[in-house]
Parts: structure tokens; C-alpha cells; sequence
């Protein structure tokens, strides 16, 4: 559970209390470091509790109200931290490791559960990008459609294409140029803003808010989070043609582009 660089100031007697608290409660996470040890929960690993360990005593930083118990006093710092966690309790001897350990406990419960959402990788089978458009210009609540997305906008995605045409903004492909007329005017349009991040109802503006891209840049803007910009991903073009310009307005090895067509449907993130 130690190291010769953890808990530098603690003596036997204090690392023992803190492996006895660590043995009552199992269902936290308990680490060291150099100066303190704390307890955290499951993934995705909030800390409810910091205790910082002296010769005869450990101090137990807990997210209470120092007012709420008599044997809580206000934690004696101005560090920022310290908002979190602004009453502390003494360990004094071994009678007092019961009641920290209880005082730990409300503390987690005092925290409530964890706000952040945990990460999880994208499935490669899965485009959360082609998720069909809708019919308002303002995006609204979130739904549940595998991964959670935003009600989309047909009308947007169109005035962004008259604006910005159907050529791909990263790399420049163009589908009917590629494949014939069967994919005439088809690309995908991307979100300047992640969609998911705006979390409420806001209004886009299509030529600010969108852009159009072909879905191999699609996928690759969103394989990190935050996603890359459309700058980072040219380049990364540019990077792997050697650093020459790109052939064209936005440079890359495609073949000639086709003009611009009416719309038609394709992938609205």
C-alpha cells in the first residue's frame, strides 16, 4: 500500500490507522502520495475524501458542512480544493477511526454522483455522423439513437451546401466526380460546434455553424474528443503528401471535381 516516497510526514502509528481504514472501507479507492492519501470512488474515480497523515494525528479533509457536526471543524486553507472539501475531522488515536471512516462515507454522499460521462470508443461499424436530418432550423433535445444525438436540420444542411458546394472542405473529393451519377450531390455536413456539446436548445447558423466533408475526413474529425478542426485535418493531408500543397483549392490527390448539384439527402451531424 506504501512507498518510501508516499506520506513522507506519517510515523507507523498514523500509516497504520490509515491501513486500517482502508481495510473498513472497501468499496472506495484508496491511493497515496507524497504529502496526503485519499479516497475515491469506482470509475470514474472522484475523490470523497483527503487525508494528510503527521506524526501523531491525520487530518481528513471531507465535502460536510464544518457546521453540520461538533466534531468538524472548517478546513484551514484558501486553496481551491478547499471549496470542495471545507470541513475536516482529527484522528486523534485509534477511537477515532470509526467516526472517520462513517464521516467518509457521508462525505461521498454529500458529493452525489459524478456529473462527467465515461469515455467509450466509437464502434468502428458505426457512424454517429449519419444519423438522419430533421426539419428545424433550431437544434433540439437529445434523444436516444444508439449514441445520443440532437434532432438534425434538412434546411441547414442545404443552405450550407449552396454556400459552401458539394466538394469535401478538408480534402476536396466529390462523390460524382468518383463514383457517376448515382452519388450526385451526396456529402455529409459537419457540425463546427459538436453537436453533443451543446447540451440545450441553440440556434445555428448554417454558413458559420456547418461545413460539408466526404465521410473518410467525417470519421476522422470524430476519432477524438474533442474532435479535430477541419485545419488539422488538411494538415495531416498536407503532412502525408510531403509537406507539398494539396492539388487544388483544398488539396489532395482526387480526381476532378464536378459542379455543384441540387440536394440531396446525406449525413447531418
Amino acid at each position: 500500500m506504501t512507498s518510501a516516497a508516499t506520506l513522507v510526514q506519517s510515523s507507523p502509528t498514523t500509516r497504520s490507522w490509515l491501513q486500517r481504514l482502508h481495510d473498513s472501507l472497501p468499496q472506495l479507492e484508496y491511493g497515496e502520495a507524497k504529502y496526503y492519501a485519499s479516497f475515491k470512488t469506482e470509475p470514474p474515480r472522484r475523490a470523497v475524501a483527503y487525508l494528510n497523515p503527521a506524526q501523531r494525528g491525520v487530518r481528513v479533509f471531507l465535502a460536510l458542512d464544518p457546521g453540520g457536526e461538533p466534531d468538524l471543524q472548517p478546513t484551514p486553507s484558501t486553496s481551491t480544493w478547499a471549496v470542495r472539501f471545507p470541513s475536516v475531522f482529527q484522528i486523534a488515536g485509534e477511537q477515532d477511526l470509526t467516526r472517520a471512516g462513517q464521516l467518509i462515507l457521508r462525505s461521498r454522499t454529500a458529493l452525489g454522483p459524478s456529473t462527467r460521462k465515461k469515455a467509450t470508443p466509437r464502434p468502428e461499424y458505426f457512424a454517429a455522423e449519419e444519423l438522419p436530418p430533421e426539419a428545424e432550423y433550431v437544434e433540439l433535445a437529445a434523444r436516444q439513437v444508439l449514441v445520443n444525438a440532437y434532432e438534425r436540420n434538412r434546411r441547414a444542411r442545404e443552405a450550407c451546401l449552396r454556400h459552401y458546394g458539394r466538394n469535401c472542405v478538408a480534402c476536396g473529393f466529390n462523390f460524382e466526380a468518383n463514383y457517376g451519377k448515382a452519388t450526385a450531390g451526396y456529402i455529409q455536413v459537419h457540425h463546427v460546434i459538436p453537436i453533443a456539446q451543446v447540451g440545450a436548445e441553440y440556434q445555428m447558423h448554417p454558413i458559420r455553424d456547418l461545413r460539408p466533408v466526404c465521410p473518410n475526413c467525417h470519421a476522422v474529425i470524430h476519432r477524438r474528443e474533442p474532435p479535430f478542426s477541419i485545419e488539422e485535418i488538411k494538415q495531416m493531408l498536407r503532412n502525408d503528401s510531403g509537406g507539398s500543397p494539396p492539388a487544388g483549392e483544398n488539396g489532395v490527390r482526387r480526381k476532378a471535381r464536378a459542379p455543384n448539384k441540387g440536394p440531396v439527402a446525406g449525413a447531418h451531424d
